[in-house]
Protein backbone atom coordinates (compact mmCIF):
# COMPACT_ATOMS: atom_id res chain seq x y z
CA UNK A 1 0.00 0.00 0.00
CA UNK A 2 1.53 3.54 -1.16
CA UNK A 3 2.07 5.82 2.07
CA UNK A 4 -0.02 8.47 2.86
CA UNK A 5 0.72 11.82 4.61
CA UNK A 6 -1.24 14.84 5.51
CA UNK A 7 1.28 18.21 5.43
CA UNK A 8 0.57 20.76 8.46
CA UNK A 9 1.39 24.12 7.66
CA UNK A 10 5.19 24.07 9.23
CA UNK A 11 5.95 21.56 6.79
CA UNK A 12 5.04 23.43 4.29
CA UNK A 13 6.52 26.65 5.74
CA UNK A 14 9.94 25.10 6.49
CA UNK A 15 10.04 23.42 2.47
CA UNK A 16 10.19 27.72 1.28
CA UNK A 17 12.81 28.37 3.96
CA UNK A 18 16.72 28.91 2.93
CA UNK A 19 18.37 25.88 4.19
CA UNK A 20 15.22 23.54 4.53
CA UNK A 21 16.24 20.40 6.67
CA UNK A 22 17.04 17.91 4.54
CA UNK A 23 14.26 15.54 6.00
CA UNK A 24 11.54 18.39 4.24
CA UNK A 25 13.14 18.04 1.44
CA UNK A 26 12.96 14.38 0.92
CA UNK A 27 9.86 13.99 1.58
CA UNK A 28 8.12 17.26 -0.96
CA UNK A 29 10.52 15.20 -3.65
CA UNK A 30 8.72 11.79 -2.38
CA UNK A 31 4.96 13.40 -3.47
CA UNK A 32 6.69 15.27 -6.51
CA UNK A 33 7.38 11.94 -7.33
CA UNK A 34 3.77 10.41 -6.20
CA UNK A 35 5.62 7.87 -3.89
CA UNK A 36 3.92 9.21 -1.71
CA UNK A 37 -0.11 10.32 -1.40
CA UNK A 38 -0.71 13.55 -0.17
CA UNK A 39 -3.05 15.92 1.24
CA UNK A 40 -3.20 19.39 1.98
CA UNK A 41 -6.07 21.40 4.01
CA UNK A 42 -6.83 24.51 1.75
CA UNK A 43 -7.42 25.80 4.94
CA UNK A 44 -3.65 25.41 5.70
CA UNK A 45 -2.56 27.06 2.72
CA UNK A 46 -3.70 29.91 4.20
CA UNK A 47 -2.06 29.98 6.77
CA UNK A 48 1.34 29.13 5.35
CA UNK A 49 0.95 31.94 3.28
CA UNK A 50 0.32 34.53 6.22
CA UNK A 51 3.93 32.99 7.88
CA UNK A 52 5.40 33.47 4.54
CA UNK A 53 4.07 37.03 4.13
CA UNK A 54 5.10 37.90 7.09
CA UNK A 55 8.64 36.83 6.79
CA UNK A 56 9.18 37.62 3.15
CA UNK A 57 6.45 39.79 1.77
CA UNK A 58 3.38 39.32 0.13
CA UNK A 59 5.16 38.77 -3.54
CA UNK A 60 7.47 35.84 -2.00
CA UNK A 61 4.32 34.13 -0.37
CA UNK A 62 1.90 34.39 -3.33
CA UNK A 63 4.67 32.70 -5.52
CA UNK A 64 5.32 30.06 -3.36
CA UNK A 65 1.66 28.99 -3.01
CA UNK A 66 0.87 29.39 -6.47
CA UNK A 67 4.29 27.11 -7.20
CA UNK A 68 3.34 24.81 -4.59
CA UNK A 69 0.05 24.12 -6.02
CA UNK A 70 1.22 23.58 -9.34
CA UNK A 71 4.61 21.44 -8.41
CA UNK A 72 3.42 19.59 -5.23
CA UNK A 73 0.89 16.91 -6.99
CA UNK A 74 -1.09 16.14 -3.90
CA UNK A 75 -5.04 16.34 -2.76
CA UNK A 76 -6.39 19.80 -2.04
CA UNK A 77 -9.02 19.18 0.25
CA UNK A 78 -12.08 21.28 1.36
CA UNK A 79 -13.80 20.98 4.11
CA UNK A 80 -17.20 18.59 4.54
CA UNK A 81 -19.25 18.32 6.57
CA UNK A 82 -17.89 14.59 8.12
CA UNK A 83 -14.68 16.72 8.30
CA UNK A 84 -16.15 19.49 10.35
CA UNK A 85 -17.70 17.06 12.92
CA UNK A 86 -14.31 15.01 13.11
CA UNK A 87 -12.04 18.62 13.45
CA UNK A 88 -14.92 19.95 15.74
CA UNK A 89 -14.73 17.24 18.34
CA UNK A 90 -11.17 17.22 18.33
CA UNK A 91 -11.29 20.76 18.94
CA UNK A 92 -14.14 20.74 21.41
CA UNK A 93 -11.66 17.60 23.14
CA UNK A 94 -8.24 19.51 23.01
CA UNK A 95 -9.25 23.46 22.91
CA UNK A 96 -6.73 24.48 24.56
CA UNK A 97 -3.81 22.29 22.46
CA UNK A 98 -5.08 22.35 19.29
CA UNK A 99 -5.56 25.38 16.53
CA UNK A 100 -8.83 24.82 14.18
CA UNK A 101 -6.14 24.30 11.69
CA UNK A 102 -4.14 21.56 13.60
CA UNK A 103 -7.83 20.03 14.16
CA UNK A 104 -8.93 20.21 10.19
CA UNK A 105 -5.64 18.78 9.23
CA UNK A 106 -5.79 15.75 11.72
CA UNK A 107 -9.34 15.23 10.93
CA UNK A 108 -8.11 14.67 7.61
CA UNK A 109 -5.20 12.57 8.77
CA UNK A 110 -7.13 10.45 10.44
CA UNK A 111 -9.96 10.00 7.71
CA UNK A 112 -7.36 9.36 5.01
CA UNK A 113 -5.82 7.01 7.67
CA UNK A 114 -2.36 9.28 6.52
CA UNK A 115 0.38 9.98 8.65
CA UNK A 116 0.37 13.14 10.04
CA UNK A 117 3.47 15.24 9.02
CA UNK A 118 4.02 18.50 11.48
CA UNK A 119 5.96 20.55 13.21
CA UNK A 120 3.78 20.58 16.74
CA UNK A 121 5.74 19.70 19.79
CA UNK A 122 3.41 19.12 21.91
CA UNK A 123 0.34 17.04 20.11
CA UNK A 124 -1.64 14.83 22.30
CA UNK A 125 -2.08 11.26 21.70
CA UNK A 126 -4.95 10.58 19.78
CA UNK A 127 -5.84 6.83 18.57
CA UNK A 128 -5.58 5.92 15.33
CA UNK A 129 -3.14 8.78 14.66
CA UNK A 130 0.52 8.57 13.34
CA UNK A 131 2.77 11.44 13.60
CA UNK A 132 6.35 12.14 11.97
CA UNK A 133 7.94 15.60 13.91
CA UNK A 134 10.24 17.95 11.86
CA UNK A 135 12.13 20.05 14.10
CA UNK A 136 13.81 23.03 12.63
Amino acid sequence: MQEKACLDTGVIYLYYRKNAPEKVEILINKIKNQTIIAYVPKTTLIEVYKHLCVTDGKDFATSCISSFQHNVIAQYISLTSELILIAGQLKCQYRLKLSYNDCIALAIALQKKAKFHTTEKNLPKIENLQIVKYDF
